[in-house]
């Protein structure tokens, strides 16, 4: 056995032991809370000689009540049984750990509480010691919510996607949709497939100058480079198929995920009102690069009509090209926002710069989204420049003010009444304020958490789950004068 100035190294334990068995139940019992949030000391009869616990809310479930009570009196009816067990363990330094059981409490949901019972020669009662699980109940649900929530999202897209695609698939119009980088076919319906005479034999991934004579192929790669940058649908007429049939091409680019992809419609050449329903007026469009800015950016007229955008601006309104959002007004993507817009141009009459405000969305595939428009003036062009964020919580964008920033965190406050909910402003408020108030306790105890908890009202569980929340886990006070 290895020795330390001629001492054992079980010395130190030894005396810790003897310490331990010098303590009286009430001591014993005091020291093992301070890393419990319930300790019992229960006697032979099952009934609970003394209670400890690490919050007060506890002792609203009932348990501040408990001493005198038999400790199955206290939990449900189905608990009982696992009491009874723990309790049962004879022998010496037994330990039984992990029975998980619900304590009844009148006018509340049951507290789940994981305990675990030590015993030992010569200690007159058995030592239960819990660990309630409120939280992990509440993350356990949150889960099951999310899932159910998950799992009903999945099954309407399965619906929609089933609805499509039988109406692609039963459409009289021939449709072949086409990977824009790779120009491959991503699928074909059975329209399209019967008019260039391929039968059911699979096109999938195959390229689409394939699918084409070839001495037709380079006139098909011209438009399919014209239509992944045309603002309209680029007509191809009679072309052969692979099968020396003539038909007629429309390819209109769209936009997936990021990259330009083509849809083409076919259609027999001999079909004249099917191509003049194809062909559009191909406008003519000013370009400014915005391609370097990180966000959704687009810049308008004095009157709102669209002169630039970004391939981010591209994606949150699902638009398959640039020149697609060209020419348009800005407004017909903010149609359940007209309103907003209109107060937004306003403000821009009379103010060079307008940040934070907020609209909803509508894209150009219906569907909505909030957004946050930081927007400035050109004072010389009178054109403007907007750049769009779909915002985080309201927090984030609320900065939190350092001390002696009253006055311009309620200025902050108060330009967003009319653009952000009543109820939503007021809880993103209070959450300001408590992270304040946390932050000054933990300041004025010189970061004791405990001391800090003991200031707030709270249980150090309940202050380390709210600086987890604010980011504030590694909080460490400004020192004096610095």
């Amino acid at each position: 056995m290895k020795t330390l100035n001629g001492h054992s190294e079980n010395d130190g334990f030894d005396s810790v032991v003897g310490l331990l068995k010098s303590l009286d139940p009430e001591a014993v019992g005091a020291l093992v809370g301070l890393g419990a949030d319930i300790v019992m000391l229960v006697d032979d009869a099952h009934a609970v000689h003394r209670i400890y616990l690490a919050d007060e809310e506890l002792g609203r479930s009932g348990l501040s009540k408990a001493e005198g009570k038999r400790l199955q009196d206290l939990v449900t009816i189905e608990s009982v049984p696992k009491i009874d067990a723990m309790l049962a363990v004879t022998g010496e330094g037994r330990r039984v750990r992990g029975y998980q059981v619900n304590h009844r409490a009148s006018g509340r949901p049951d507290l789940p509480v994981v305990y675990s019972a030590y015993g030992g020669a010569g200690f007159p009662f058995t030592l239960v010691v819990g660990r309630e699980l409120r939280q992990q109940m509440r993350d356990q649900q949150r889960l099951v919510e999310t899932q159910m929530e998950l799992e009903s999202e999945y099954r309407e897209l399965q619906e929609a996607e089933a609805r499509y695609r039988t109406a692609f698939q039963i459409s009289a119009v021939g449709h072949i949709m086409v990977d824009g980088e790779k120009r491959t076919v991503l699928d074909a319906n059975v329209a399209a497939l019967s008019l260039l005479s391929l039968g059911n034999n699979g096109v999938v991934g195959k390229p689409l100058r394939e699918l084409f004579d070839k001495d037709e192929r380079d006139r098909l790669s011209d438009a399919v480079g014209e239509a992944r940058h045309a603002p309209h649908p680029v007509s191809l007429d009679t072309i052969l198929s692979a099968k020396g049939v003539p038909v007629s091409l429309g390819l209109r680019a769209y936009r997936e995920n990021g990259f330009t992809n083509l849809i083409v419609t076919v259609w027999p050449s001999a079909d004249a009102g099917e191509a003049r329903r194809q062909r559009t007026v191909k406008p003519e469009r000013h370009v400014v690069d915005l391609s370097d800015l990180p966000e959704a950016a687009v810049q308008t007229s004095a009157d709102g009509v669209v002169l630039a955008a970004n391939a981010a601006f591209l994606d949150i309104v699902h638009a398959p090209s640039l020149p697609q959002v060209l020419g348009r007004p800005v407004s017909s993507w903010f149609a359940k926002s007209a309103l907003d817009i209109h107060v937004l141009y306003s403000r821009l009459a009379e103010e060079p710069v307008v940040r934070g405000f907020s609209a909803t969305l509508t894209d150009n595939l219906a569907a909505d989204r909030p957004v946050l428009i930081s927007a400035r003036r050109n004072p010389q062009t009178l054109e403007i420049q907007m750049i769009l964020a779909t915002p985080p919580a309201l927090a984030e964008r609320l900065a939190i003010p350092a001390p002696g920033a009253g006055e311009q965190q309620a200025e902050g406050f108060a330009n967003l009444v009319g653009k952000v909910p009543l109820k939503d402003l007021m809880r993103e408020s209070l959450d300001v304020i408590e992270k304040i108030c946390i932050e000054a306790a933990l300041d004025q105890t010189h970061n004791n958490r405990a001391l800090a908890a003991q200031m707030l009202g709270l249980s150090r569980q309940s202050l380390y789950i709210k600086l987890r929340r604010y980011g504030l886990e590694d909080y460490r006070p400004a020192v004096d004068g610095h």
